[in-house]
């Protein structure tokens, strides 16, 4: 599973100027838009946590 996170994070990096028109044109306001950004990262934060933690359990 991790690996998927990996590949994942690789490939926005490597499209992130596609990536951002396409969320600029999605939310057109900046602090929606930042709003969305937040929640993907906190929830992407919250997987790896919650995998570690069970790792280490």
């Amino acid at each position: 599973m991790s690996h998927f996170i990996i590949v994942f994070l690789v490939v926005c990096f490597v499209f992130r100027k596609p990536l951002g028109r396409l969320l600029a044109k999605r939310f057109p306001d900046r602090a929606k838009r930042q709003r969305v950004l937040g929640t993907i990262i906190a929830a992407f934060l919250l997987v790896i946590g919650m995998r570690l933690l069970a790792l280490l359990w």
